[in-house]
């Protein structure tokens, strides 16, 4: 009887530990993503190893809501979609690892849906990670030498996109601590919001500034309802002072913003084609010329390449941006190498979680999970708006982010959320 007693306290005691193992990996998810390189590699993948023992179980399946099925299916569905391109594309073993990272995430899942991510430990893990991105590009641009953010860690665009939608997730904890009334926490969301944004704007990420005079706003309208008619006075002044400094040259926004015009305007006047934003413009066309050209399911990651060898050859394509290795567009590169059938299992991956967030702002009427949805809806769309310039889920930083982050959001939306 004691051996029994002993043996049940035991089990008890590996599962708090357990419990607070995968808390402390949502917490470090966020806060190392950008601080150190690498972290976002390794820390999900121990979220990856705990969940093992559970995806393996058919009964955790039959639990699961019919939201988060569908889910689910339309991870598996995207990667199926991803691994038939490859064989049919005869790609090499590596090539099957990057789609791997949403079965990754589908798997952890799993395992948030039974360990539901604790508002603080997500929240402040978000605004640290955002906090130290920031730290990191002031210090990567004023005293390591770089010209850009990021670029000594890696791809400086990928860099900024991460920092700004730490920021802007960490706007969304500003709204939830002025609910609350926990001022301490409103002061730090308050700053890991703007290191964010500092991070982006270091890397002179022209992408990753698209949404950002809507998100915001965005944000402001979903949590509305919680303030007064002078804090809400209050915030769209503090609003329109952030879209204000980001239009002053000290932001180095308009500049770049300009300079892209400068691109567009010799681009079609028939002057040179080889600046950043005309090689873009190229490799669009680039991209869409080869949709057109296989639209069902487009030539695959190594067969696009030999359509852009011959648009080389017959003109159409400039010698400088045939250099680059993708449409540099998430949308019309799927296109290209996946046609309409990828394209169809991408915009999938965005709009069903955008779908979940929106109706559990409908069905969660508590703070934390309002701000939970409020942060879901943050990741995609700013998700979807880098994907308009940039080729975000084709490396490996983009493709962990969104992956992991949504089901953390997710599965923190469909539970009772504790706080810390």
């Amino acid at each position: 009887m004691m051996f029994k007693k002993d043996s049940s306290r035991m089990t008890e005691r590996q599962e708090q530990i357990k419990y607070w193992v995968i808390q402390a990996c949502y917490f470090l998810t966020g806060a190392l993503f950008l601080s150190i390189y690498t972290a976002h590699t390794y820390v999900p993948a121990v979220l990856l190893l705990i969940s093992l023992p559970l995806i393996i179980k058919r009964d955790v399946y039959s639990t699961l809501s019919r939201d988060n099925q569908l889910y689910l299916m339309i991870s598996v569905s995207f990667v199926l979609v991803q691994y038939i391109s490859i064989f049919l594309d005869g790609g090499r073993i590596r090539d099957f690892d990057h789609p791997s990272r949403v079965l990754m995430g589908a798997a952890v899942f799993i395992l948030c849906l039974q360990y539901p991510p604790r508002f603080l430990w997500l929240m402040v893990g978000v605004s640290t990670g955002a906090i130290g991105a920031g730290i990191r590009a002031i210090w990567g641009c004023y005293f390591s030498g770089e010209v850009r953010a990021f670029e000594h860690q890696m791809n400086a665009i990928q860099g900024g996109d991460i920092s700004m939608t730490l920021g802007l997730l960490s706007l969304c904890g500003v709204m939830w601590a002025i609910k609350k009334s926990y001022h301490l926490y409103a002061i730090f969301f308050t700053i890991a919001a703007g290191m964010g944004v500092i991070g982006s704007i270091l890397s002179q990420s022209r992408g990753g500034w698209i949404l950002l005079p809507v998100i915001p706003f965005i944000i402001y309208k979903i949590c509305s309802d919680w303030f007064s008619k002078r804090l809400k006075t209050g915030l769209l002044c503090i609003f329109c002072l952030l879209i204000i400094f980001c239009l002053t040259p000290q932001s180095s926004i308009p500049q770049r913003f300009a300079i892209a015009g400068q691109d567009i305007t010799l681009y079609f006047s028939g002057g040179t084609k080889d600046t950043s934003t005309g090689k873009r413009i190229e490799n669009w066309k680039s991209a869409l010329d080869s949709f057109v050209q296989k639209p069902l399911f487009g030539w695959g990651k190594h067969g696009v390449l030999k359509s852009r060898d011959q648009q080389l050859l017959n003109g159409s394509l400039g010698k400088a941006a045939h250099e680059y290795a993708d449409a540099h567009s998430q949308y019309l590169d799927e296109l290209a190498k996946r046609g309409i059938i990828g394209f169809a299992a991408l915009l999938a991956l965005f709009l069903y979680p955008l779908y979940i967030f929106i109706k559990g702002l409908k069905v969660h009427v508590g703070p934390e999970s309002r701000t939970f949805a409020a942060c879901g809806i943050v990741l995609v769309l700013s998700t979807m708006g880098y994907c308009l310039t940039q080729s975000f889920l084709n490396h490996y930083s983009g493709m962990i982010f969104y992956s992991v982050f949504v089901v953390f959001f997710i599965s923190a939306g469909s539970n009772k959320v504790e706080i810390a």
